[in-house]
């Protein structure tokens, strides 16, 4: 009888406990949490003979301030991605964060990374936000790799507009003179990651990593979970 009970009332506590996928609304697996493996295994994996790896590393290269790149997944409209980002920003669900930083963790393992410095946003919009999403991605990346993460060696010294909609020059217009090292003890002699949600055209982190490389920085990679993705003849 007592088994009877057991398995009449398990369909009700599955409806009530029971998790779904944050992106699909699928149930759970046993071990998945907020994400199914099969959303993340949808994610299109940045991988150095891309294209648009290609025209970043050059792009950095050329720019002479950064020494390599690392990112995990092509940031694409309406995907999983797009929706973790856009949560992690706007919706302060900042476990995503935490997560896609442990996993970028994976493309940083055996580089010579010292510090790694989380994109600061300006004080104006990280008081209207409440947090910086980049800080937990640092997060993540300083908890898998035990490298400290700084947040309050550079400051976001320019209040910039939103660079969501406008082209190259502009970005690099908006983002100029934007950064400031106001501890350069910890920046000075070190390897440098620089952390951001999405890198689009790169002129934020190229621009952070300029102010780094004056600070007395060694070596700077540029590390994101997402890459926008370039069409060919960008």
């Amino acid at each position: 009888m007592e088994s009877f009970y057991k398995n009449l009332s398990q369909p009700f506590k599955d409806f009530l406990f029971r998790s779904y996928c944050f992106h699909c609304d699928s149930p759970l697996s046993e071990g998945e949490q907020r994400i199914c493996q099969r959303c993340w295994n949808s994610l299109s994996v940045v991988k150095e003979p891309d294209h648009t790896f290609h025209v970043l590393t050059k792009r950095f290269s050329d720019a002479g301030v950064i020494d390599g790149l690392a990112a995990l997944y092509y940031f694409e409209k309406s995907g999983l991605l797009q929706s973790l980002a856009h949560s992690l920003k706007y919706e302060e669900v900042t476990s995503f964060g935490v997560e896609l930083g442990r996993k970028l963790s994976v493309k940083l393992t055996g580089l010579p990374v010292d510090v790694i410095i989380p994109v600061p946003l300006n004080r104006r919009k990280e008081r209207e936000r409440g947090y910086n999403q980049s800080d937990f991605l640092a997060q993540g990346l300083s908890e898998e790799l035990h490298i400290p993460a700084y947040r309050d060696a550079v400051l976001r010294v320019k209040y910039t507009v939103t660079q969501t909609h406008l082209n190259a020059d502009q970005r690099k217009a908006n983002i100029a003179e934007a950064f400031a090292v106001v501890k350069p003890e910890l920046i000075n002699g070190k390897s440098i990651a620089i952390v951001d949600d999405v890198i689009t055209t790169g002129s934020t982190i190229q621009e952070l990593a300029k102010v780094l490389k004056d600070a007395g920085a060694a070596k700077i990679i540029a590390a994101s979970a997402g890459l926008a993705k370039l069409e060919k003849g960008s």
